[in-house]
């Protein structure tokens, strides 16, 4: 009896740790997008997980255009109003109502805002209307409980080409991923820690399209009808917020996308169902909230930070006005607002073009500076940037060192430099070694270069003067690079 005992003891042992195998292998296959990508949905998903239950009075779920235009801290700051942005890429509107379904596990919102981009032809030979990998990207972080299953379930019978096994088994969708194993697939638990933003995608670059005109409401009835698998979703995602109280808002950020005629079906869809519609490619909503496209938007779709801060903060005047009770001190947004303002700091930065203005800025342990002068940098150097300089850490003297060459790296209050009338190179590395680089520099005598080689990628602007550029050890990637041509007067920053 003794030894079937023992039997059982190592059998159960034995399953215990291969299931912690199998469950680590699947961990670490499945793709993986945190805050050091440019949508960082992982983070998204499992952060909301992270929430206090029944703390989110407002939820936003859409596509990617959602992601980059909702920003919870902004709307938190302004408003005290606490909300969750579970939008992604190509989100559509399968994938919506079941993340609703299981926010509403966790949260009891007041309002649900959806942008309606998917609602029209955009993926037509997909079953869905996005891509498969988009709408794996949303399922692969969601807890297993009864709405996943059916989600998936739903997913396999729309769409033929995906296998119901693979999401339960996902070695099945994803075993050519052993080639391709990044730094982030084995730092998961440190990464996945950071979900500060609470699902935005910020951005920071001018997408520059002068083109863009808002239309008018009332000067053409043409309808673009709804892809009719989208639109029954939509009707169910109606159905569910009702059925639990929640106002359901109708959006749509700015985009060339959007038209009169998807405006005027969205219109009159909000009207049969008593919805809200707040449509900003609409002339007096985007007036109203003093939209620039050419300045707001990063490209044609999707918003960059001052955008995002345009729309949210409309929102947020919007839900003031028309939910009570919807405004309230929270620690999980207070303790992400130095965060915040660090994104708004790094935006700023890599826009400012003079030159001690940008060494002020750069005055953040948050940041590894690397610096590298090309060509002739102390001719027309300025006390006040050699101030700058040394306030910044540096102890070399560049005052009067015509043609010199020099390099310099600061990070964490560590400082390496080097000042000489002949070609200098440095080889080292950050992060205990994960990330190597190699800068040199090389007055206009010896070589007439800049280089700064960061995980093998060349980041200098190999610019005449002051190359820099700069590291973000929080992100782990280069926010900027840019040259101050010190050579001349003027001091002009090249990017």
């Amino acid at each position: 009896m003794k030894k079937h005992w023992k039997f059982i003891e190592k059998s159960v042992v034995f399953l215990c740790v291969l299931c912690i195998c199998v469950k680590l292998v699947f961990q670490l296959i499945v793709p993986k997008f945190f805050r050091d990508n440019a949508w960082p949905t992982t983070s998204t998903y499992l952060g909301f997980y992270q929430m206090a239950e029944n703390s989110i009075d407002v939820l936003c779920f859409g596509s990617s255009h959602a992601a980059s235009f909702f920003l919870p801290q902004e709307l938190y700051n302004k408003c005290g109003i606490r909300s969750y942005n579970l939008g992604c890429e190509q989100q559509n509107l399968i994938t919506s109502y079941f993340w609703l379904k299981e926010a509403l596990r966790f949260q009891k919102p007041k309002v649900v805002l959806l942008d309606c981009y998917i609602l029209f032809e955009y993926r037509p030979e997909e079953p869905l209307n996005s891509a498969e990998s988009c709408t794996r990207k949303a399922f692969d972080y969601m807890h297993w409980s009864s709405v996943k299953k059916d989600a998936v379930k739903t997913i396999c019978k729309l769409d033929e080409n995906q296998s119901e096994l693979s999401y339960y088994l996902p070695n099945i969708r994803y075993h050519t991923r052993w080639k391709e194993l990044s730094e982030s697939d084995f730092t998961y638990a440190e990464k996945s820690q950071h979900y500060e933003l609470k699902g935005y995608a910020p951005f920071s670059h001018y997408g520059r399209n002068q083109n863009f005109v808002p239309f008018e409401c009332g000067v053409s009835e043409e309808k673009i009808e709804m892809v009719p698998l989208m639109k029954e979703y939509l009707e169910k995602i109606t159905q569910l917020c009702a059925q639990e109280d929640i106002s359901l808002i109708l959006i749509k950020t700015p985009s060339t996308y959007q038209n009169i005629g998807k405006h005027n079906t969205i219109e009159q869809y909000a009207a049969e169902h008593k919805l809200a519609f707040l449509d900003f490619n609409e002339k007096a909503v985007y007036e109203e909230c003093n939209y620039c496209f050419a300045q707001d938007n990063s490209d044609d779709g999707h918003g960059n930070l001052w955008g995002a801060q345009k729309v949210t903060n409309y929102i947020g005047k919007f839900l003031i006005e028309n939910y009570n009770d919807i405004c309230r001190d929270d620690w999980q947004w207070e303790r992400t607002k130095s965060c915040y303002e660090e994104i708004k700091k790094d935006y700023t930065l890599i826009y400012t073009t003079d030159i001690d203005t940008y060494l002020t800025l750069l005055q953040d342990t948050r940041y590894t500076i690397f610096i590298s002068v090309r060509d002739e940098c102390a001719d027309a150097l300025k006390d006040t940037t050699l101030n700058h300089l040394k306030n910044l850490g540096l102890e070399a003297d560049l005052k009067g060192k015509f043609r010199y060459s020099y390099l310099a790296v600061l990070s964490n209050g560590v400082l390496t430099e080097q000042l000489a009338p002949e070609k200098i190179e440095f080889h080292a590395s950050l992060e205990n070694n994960s990330l190597f680089y190699t800068i040199t520099s090389a007055g206009f005598t010896c070589g007439n270069i800049s280089s700064i080689i960061i995980d093998g990628a060349e980041k200098s602007k190999n610019g005449r003067g002051i190359n820099i550029v700069v590291y973000c050890n929080d992100t782990r990637k280069v926010i900027d690079s840019v040259c101050f041509d010190t050579h001349t007067a003027e001091n002009m920053a090249y990017r």
